[in-house]
């Protein structure tokens, strides 16, 4: 099979490092610098009380850049480049939200904390539109996503422009199913509801995005007193799925989502959804609250070196609830809360490539977890983790990592971030879903191979049929996330993604290998060698 190459310099800075070429040849970073670089006007320069936002949009299913994205920040605007990098100045604020708007991508929003004087760093990831279709409006009509339980219905001459003016001929109705079970991240805001004024967090269990325009392109929504029924498939990470659940749609001003209505569970497993019935369009969610039912996370974030490390945001992601929670670490220590008596994943994150520390597994706990041991950031050029998820059946994937000296990574023998290999998993997951996190925290010259093992077996489920897939994340790049390529046959139990080259300057290059064997990689042993930046 023919390898896709991808060369990546971690020596270049954020703005000047670009993904998703093909490439014989190492790119310089003058190159990339110019390729990244927003072309629409120069850098913003940071003005008294506000800060620079810069950062990436991509795709949400591929990790591939987005090209002309609007970007807003109240009244500051600017347009993604070719390469999906933007950059704008923005108030400085405890709270700022920022929304994004594409052709053929639902709407997306991230709230962020803006410092004066300083850079912030985010990454946007964008829903592809499920479904767009022309409906007359005085007819009205049914729109489903297709394979999807998503669907909307608008009773006939039910909508209106933002000015109150009555649209004729037909609308436009892009509906989009988000599935936050799979990527908490594609998921608007932060998972948070206000009550009596103060944040507090919600669990999803399934999100649609509905979008009407007039023959002109103009905006539209429901006149006051319409409604429409919309159905949102159940998606989520917990066994305990309500048979009635609250309706919240998305503020863009406030960034927080807000209760308006209900919904009721029909249908079972696959083919199950929410249905309720709704006033107005933005992007509806399915959820319940977990107020009174958090505990804290207290830890520290350090280098390999053991030193304190600030400024990072920590995150946690459920694994048997869809929700996060996210805290900024100034001083290398954090509390985070999560839910009580769930498991969550934990880990620190910065810069628009998503550069990690190791992440840990909690729970389930009835009182505050305090780690044991501090998140580990690993060197310049290192922090690079693989995520593996995967369905139902089979239940039990396997992450393997297979160092250039020859040592795995794997459930029999997780590794280690402090000490050779620098690499280690944080935990096996033998139930299905996962996430299953492996982590790189220093990086050692030669080849790296990483692997999936159905450990199941075929016959208890193909890989191929598990909607698996891995996000590879390095610093200071787009994601690359893969799914499952054909070819798979009951004999064929490996599934081996991708190697990665490092240099003794710590220059990666990623190969895409996408195959099936009966076996796993050959690994021969070897003194370790690490790079220097």
């Amino acid at each position: 099979m023919k390898r896709k190459l991808l060369v990546v310099s971690m020596g270049c800075v954020i703005a000047g490092c670009g993904i998703g070429k093909d490439s014989k040849n190492e790119e310089t970073a003058a190159s990339m610098l110019a390729a990244v670089m927003p072309s629409n006007a120069s850098a913003p320069v940071a003005v008294a009380g506000s800060g620079i936002v810069s950062g990436q949009v991509i795709n949400g299913l591929d990790g591939s850049p987005i090209a002309g994205v609007t970007v807003r920040a109240g009244a500051v605007t600017a347009t993604s480049n070719a390469a999906g990098y933007f950059s704008l100045t923005v108030a400085s604020s405890d709270r700022a939200v920022v929304s994004f708007e594409a052709s053929n991508y639902a709407e997306g929003s991230t709230v962020i904390q803006v410092t004066p004087n300083q850079t912030t760093e985010i990454q946007s990831r964008l829903v592809p539109v499920g479904v767009n279709t022309i409906l007359p409006i005085t007819v009205g009509g049914v729109v489903s996503v297709p394979s999807s339980q998503a669907r909307v219905t608008l009773l006939p001459n039910s909508v209106q422009r933002a000015d109150g003016s009555i649209p004729t001929g037909n609308v436009s109705v892009s509906l989009t199913a988000i599935n936050p079970s799979v990527d908490t991240s594609i998921m608007p805001g932060d998972f948070t509801t206000l009550q009596a004024g103060r944040p507090v967090p919600i669990e999803s269990f399934g999100a649609i995005n509905v979008q009407l325009k007039d023959a002109s392109g103009a905006p539209v929504n429901l006149k006051p007193g319409q409604t429409a029924v919309i159905r949102i498939p159940v998606s989520t990470r917990s066994s305990d799925i309500p048979t009635t659940i609250p309706l919240y749609f998305y503020d863009n001003t406030t960034g927080h989502w807000k209760e308006e209505g209900m919904a009721a569970l029909v249908g079972t497993g696959a083919n199950s959804y929410y249905e309720g019935t709704v006033s107005h369009f933005s992007t509806w969610n399915a959820d319940r609250l977990y107020v009174n039912r958090t505990i804290l996370v207290k830890g520290c974030v350090a280098d390999v070196d053991g030193n304190p490390v600030n400024n990072l945001r920590i995150r946690s992601d459920g694994i048997n609830f869809t929700g996060t929670t996210t805290t900024v670490d100034s001083n290398g220590q954090f509390s985070l809360p999560v839910m009580k008596g769930g498991e969550a994943i934990i880990y620190g994150q910065k810069n628009i490539g998503q550069s990690k520390t190791n992440a840990v597994k909690v729970g389930p706990s009835q009182s505050d977890i305090t780690l044991p041991k501090c998140l580990i950031f690993g060197q310049r050029g290192a922090g690079l983790t693989m995520t593996l998820t995967w369905g139902a059946r089979p239940s039990d994937l396997d992450s393997h990592l297979f160092a250039p000296n020859g040592k795995e990574v794997y459930w029999s023998s997780k590794g280690s971030l402090t000490e050779d290999p620098f690499a280690n998993l944080d935990v096996d997951d033998i139930d299905s879903y996962g996430p299953e996190v492996v982590t790189i925290s220093k990086l050692m010259v030669g080849t790296y191979k990483y692997s999936v093992h159905n450990y199941s077996t075929y016959f208890a489920g193909s890989i191929t049929g598990s909607s698996a897939r891995v996000e590879l994340n390095i610093p200071t790049l787009a994601p690359q996330i893969l799914s499952v390529p054909t070819g798979e046959q009951s004999t064929t139990d490996w599934w081996n993604l991708f190697e990665i080259d490092v240099d003794a300057r710590c220059n990666l290059s990623v190969r895409r290998v996408q195959t099936f064997t009966a076996s796993n990689p050959a690994h021969p042993m070897a003194t370790p060698t690490y790079c220097t930046p």
